[in-house]
This record gives structure tokens, C-alpha cells and sequence, in this order.
């Protein structure tokens, strides 16, 4: 774009303008390229910035994504059958027992959790028929749902940008998050296990990214915070996509509930269709998060969407700073469920 003083081929955008003008330019037309990435996303179309050389094409996904996807270590194969039977109508608590039974590891995880302070059961539990009793089949279920994905998956590599602690200390602090935000929204007990597996996974797309490229990945991160402009922004002109599409095609391939995969890929570009209760909770919370330093997301942006729907879903300021007074002691007790999971992972 002539004139503009910017050129998305570089390594280093904007060099051209002086570093006032660049700060004042991003904050004016920040609003306008969200607009124009949310009609794109819809649109499927391409869209060149600066140069032909650096062409975000969001009708299509970037190959060495799909690649990286493809090459991510498989989780139990049980997990698709555990989402399937789920939603059968005549699933009785047993048919969901024998089939997680047929993983040991995952069995003998998902009965430790539920063991945890983070459950804080009366009584010890032995089984998972017991367990199911207990708390519930959806709870059960996305115990293990989450268990199973995340001892796959971990940022402890070498370079990475995100110090693995912090980053799962703010996916784990949106899970929490999410499942109090819940209760506050009335949403059944039995539903409130898939809000914190949502909170959990949001930032799933990122471990993407971070294995194709730590250096890359940190130029996203460096020049997100250096412009004040969303990381899925930054995303987006660096590797073709943000890291919600990137973990909306993950939980697609992982088969996961419809809802989640909606949640996790529009939290940051809600389609009509992703805006469901369950993302606005996502939304509220992850930028509750960045706003209190739950951990470090990387993303330096609290978005305007987040109040939106804090008005829409008639939410006082009150209620957001009970739930962010609540949160340290929800993450303490969450932290055992974390190292309980990802133990051994790949």
C-alpha cells in the first residue's frame, strides 16, 4: 500500500514510521481490521496487506498448519467414543466406565482427580462407577476429556516464548474462571464440568505454533505487545491463521463436543454461531485473566467484545471482582489437577 508506510513482507513491519506514529496508527485503526478480519472469516476470502507477498488467505489453512496438526501425538482413542456415547439418549453410566476403562493409564488419572482437594469428595473414591455416583456422567466425562488431551500436549520446549508454568497457570485460571462465571449465570450443575474444559483449552492453538516455530512465535508475541494489537491479529500476518482457528481444527480432529470446538475457535472472533453462552463465558473470563495476571496468555489486548457481553449478560462490576477474589484459591486447588494430568506427557 503506498503512501500507507508499511509492508507486511518484512520480518519487521512499519519500520517506515517513526515510533509515536506507529503507537497512534495501530490504536486508530485497530478496530477497523477486527472488522475486516470478522467479515473475512465469514467470507472466506483473501486479503493482502501491504504486499502480495504476505497474503493472509483465510478460506484456506496454511499446509505446514495442517501438518503440524497431523503430526501432533494422538490422544486415547477412547476419547471419541467417550464423546459419542455421550450423546446417545439410552447411555446408561456403565457403557460410559467400560469403555474408559479400556485405557488404564487414563482410568487410574481420571480416579486420582476425583480424589483431589479440587472435588474434595466426602468419601474416598475406588472406582469409576463410584465416581460416576458421585459426581455425574458429564462430569466423569469431561475428567476425561481433558485428562486424556492434555497429557498429550505441553509448551516445554526449547526456546518457547511462553514459559510453560505461567501459560497453563492462565489455562487453568480460565477454567475456573469459566466454571464460577458459570454458576453465577445459573448454568446446571451437571454443565459446568465442559465451561472449565473450555476455559482450559481456549489457548489450545498456541502449543500449535509454539512447536512449527518458537523464534516465529515470539516475533508474534514481541511485536503484539510492541503495537498494542491483539496476538490473534499478529497471528494471523505471521502464520496465516490465529491460534483459535488452529485449535478449533484441533478439537475437530480430536473430535471433541461441538460447543467447545465453537468456544475455543471463536473466542476471539465470534461468528453468529459462536456466540453462545459458553463463549461469552470464555471471552469474559480470558480477558478477566490478562486483566488481573493469571498467568501470562501472551495476548496484551483486553478486547472490547469481553464488555459487550459483560452488558449483555447483565453482569456488575461486583460480580467480576467476587470472581477474580475467588480465583487464587480455585487455582491452588486446580493446580493438583493439573500435575496429575500431565504427568509423563509427550
Amino acid at each position: 500500500m503506498p503512501g500507507m508506510g508499511f509492508d507486511f513482507a518484512e520480518n519487521r513491519p512499519f519500520d517506515q514510521l517513526n515510533r509515536i506514529s506507529k503507537r497512534r496508527f495501530f490504536f486508530a485503526i485497530r478496530p477497523i481490521f477486527f472488522d475486516i478480519f470478522q467479515f473475512l472469516l465469514l467470507s472466506g476470502n483473501k486479503y493482502t496487506i501491504g504486499n502480495p507477498k504476505m497474503t493472509i488467505n483465510v478460506s484456506k489453512i496454511p499446509r505446514e498448519i495442517e501438518l503440524a496438526i497431523e503430526k501432533m501425538p494422538p490422544v486415547s482413542p477412547i476419547i471419541g467414543k467417550v464423546n459419542q456415547i455421550a450423546h446417545e439418549i439410552e447411555t446408561s453410566p456403565r457403557d460410559l466406565v467400560k469403555i474408559i476403562m479400556l485405557d488404564p493409564v487414563l482410568t487410574g488419572k481420571v480416579i486420582r482427580l476425583v480424589n483431589s482437594s479440587f472435588y474434595g469428595v466426602a468419601e474416598t473414591v475406588r472406582s469409576l462407577s463410584q465416581a460416576v455416583i458421585l459426581l455425574g456422567v458429564n462430569t466423569v466425562k469431561n475428567l476425561a476429556v481433558s485428562t486424556a488431551l492434555l497429557s498429550t500436549v505441553s509448551v516445554k520446549q526449547k526456546n518457547s516464548p511462553l514459559r510453560s508454568e505461567d501459560f497453563w497457570k492462565h489455562c487453568l485460571a480460565s477454567a475456573v474462571g469459566c466454571r464460577l462465571l458459570g454458576r453465577c449465570l445459573k448454568v446446571p450443575e451437571e454443565e459446568l464440568g465442559i465451561y472449565f474444559v473450555a476455559g482450559l483449552l481456549h489457548d489450545i492453538g498456541k502449543v500449535l505454533f509454539i512447536k512449527i516455530s518458537p523464534a516465529k512465535y515470539k516475533k508474534v508475541i514481541e511485536e503484539s505487545r510492541k503495537f498494542g494489537v491483539s496476538l490473534a491479529f499478529s497471528e494471523m500476518a505471521h502464520f496465516g491463521c490465529s491460534h483459535t482457528h488452529a485449535g478449533g481444527l484441533l478439537a475437530r480432529k480430536w473430535r471433541l463436543d461441538d460447543s467447545l470446538a465453537a468456544a475455543i475457535e471463536s473466542h476471539h472472533f465470534p461468528r453468529q454461531s459462536g456466540k453462545t453462552l459458553m463463549t461469552k463465558a470464555v471471552v469474559i473470563i480470558n480477558n478477566l485473566c490478562k486483566r488481573f495476571c493469571f498467568g501470562e496468555s501472551g495476548d496484551p489486548v483486553n478486547e472490547e467484545m469481553s464488555a459487550d457481553y459483560v452488558n449483555s449478560l447483565h453482569l456488575s462490576s461486583a460480580t467480576l471482582d467476587r470472581i477474580a477474589g475467588q480465583l487464587p484459591g480455585e487455582i491452588n486447588k486446580a493446580s493438583e489437577f493439573l500435575n496429575i494430568v500431565q504427568e509423563h506427557k509427550i
